[in-house]
This record gives structure tokens, C-alpha cells and sequence, in this order.
């Protein structure tokens, strides 16, 4: 694994029981980088993220995270070690904002009590909040609660799975702007998007369509490459 890698994935294949899903896919996080996964849906894009974030087991190729070998490793394991992966289903819903900010925490060595404030300094909505159950939120709030999650867990790499899905427009703007801030800090991130416009956030990028990885580059060349359009509209 070369220095400055934080993520480094080689040769990846997998799927669901019989039915492979992703093919010989390649990419690789440096530090304090933020990297796009773009495609259309169904592209491939939340296999691969699942399969980095070790939901689902590599059929073949590796997976290496801050020098370390984890592709058999369950996800668990991957996430004490630092590798957050971050989904719809990243809640409990009948606990409040603060149980859920709470549970993400258990692991990690510093007090809860400072973690929390400077979430909530990241994230003012949610301490209004904080008394709520997740169930009760809209969906942006609780994508709000999804990331806010995984930022007090500690994370060495979020992997951030469509975090604009069935937002508002005005919500997406707000998803962004925090996804700018955390680079700002210097969280790496991996995200996998529909959304062009997060091409503005990325360092690189790369296009996932049908199941394979068909370009990579800086932002700039990838919004000039005939393959982003061929991915969305098969032209």
C-alpha cells in the first residue's frame, strides 16, 4: 500500500449470493482527501461502498485500510478500526438523538460529554432535537443524524453511501455545505452520489457504470469525459 493511502482497493468483485454485481473495481483515498464514486443508479456504487465498508464479503480482490489487509474482516471490525460506513440505515429509530449519538460513541476513548458538544457545534439543529426520537425526524434531519453519527464515532475514513437521496433541494445544499466543512477538518471521505454538482466537493473522481469503474480523474476531467455521459445516458 503506498504511503499516504488511506484506502486502497484492488480487483474488487462481489454480489448477492449468485448474482455478481460489481467486476475488477479499483480506487484508492489519500489522506485527507475527499473522493467522488459517481454513476447513475444502479451503477454498482452502494455494492462497492458495502463491500469496501465489509457489509457484503469480496468475491475477489483486497481491501486495504491504513496499511492493513481487511478484506475478510466483518464490518464491525472495520468500524472500531476506523472505517465508517455511513446508509440509510445507519439509526436506531425508536431511540432519541442523543441514545443514537450515544451508541456511535462506545468504543472511543475520549469523554462523551466534549464529543457531543462539538457535534453539536457541527450539527445546531440536532441539539434542539436531541429529546426526539430518530423515527420522529424529517429526512433530512435524520440524514443530519446519520453523518452527525459518524463524526462523534472518531472516524479515520467516512464512507458516505448517496448522501443527497430523497433530499430537497435546499437540504442537498445543507448536506454539502457539512460534507465541505468535514474536509475542511481534514476527515477523508469516500461518497458515492447521482449528483454531479458534488463533483465540487471531490479532490478526484471516479465513474462507476454497470458494475465496473470506466474512468477516474480530477473533477475537471471527469465532467469533460465523454464517459460521464455515457454512464448517464448512454451516449
Amino acid at each position: 500500500m503506498e504511503k499516504g493511502k488511506i484506502l486502497d482497493v484492488s480487483g474488487v468483485s462481489a454480489g448477492y449470493g449468485q448474482i455478481q454485481v460489481i467486476w475488477d473495481c479499483t480506487l484508492d483515498v489519500l489522506s485527507k482527501e475527499t473522493v467522488l464514486l459517481l454513476g447513475p443508479n444502479g451503477a454498482g456504487k452502494t455494492t462497492l461502498l458495502k463491500t469496501i465498508a465489509g457489509v457484503i464479503r469480496a468475491s475477489s480482490g483486497n481491501v486495504h485500510f491504513n496499511g492493513n489487509d481487511v478484506t475478510k474482516l466483518p464490518v464491525h471490525t472495520r468500524a472500531k478500526m476506523g472505517l465508517v460506513f455511513i446508509s440509510e440505515t445507519s439509526l436506531y429509530p425508536s431511540m432519541t438523538v442523543r441514545e443514537n449519538l450515544y451508541m456511535s460513541s462506545l468504543h472511543c476513548s475520549s469523554p462523551f460529554a466534549g464529543r457531543l458538544q462539538a457535534v453539536y457545534a457541527l450539527f445546531p439543529d440536532l441539539r434542539r432535537l436531541e429529546k426526539e426520537r430518530a423515527s420522529s425526524l424529517s429526512g433530512g434531519q435524520r440524514k443530519m443524524l446519520i453523518i452527525a453519527r459518524a463524526v462523534i464515532s472518531e472516524p479515520s475514513l467516512l464512507v458516505v453511501d448517496e448522501p443527497s437521496s430523497g433530499l430537497s433541494p435546499l437540504f442537498t445544499e445543507r448536506v454539502m455545505s457539512l460534507l465541505s466543512r468535514l474536509k475542511g477538518m481534514g476527515i477523508p471521505a469516500l461518497v458515492s452520489e447521482q449528483n454531479v454538482e458534488f463533483l465540487s466537493l471531490a479532490d478526484r473522481a471516479f465513474v462507476m457504470d454497470h458494475g465496473r469503474i470506466v474512468h477516474s480523474g480530477t473533477p475537471e476531467e471527469v465532467a469533460r469525459s465523454n464517459l460521464l455521459g455515457n454512464a448517464y445516458f448512454g451516449v
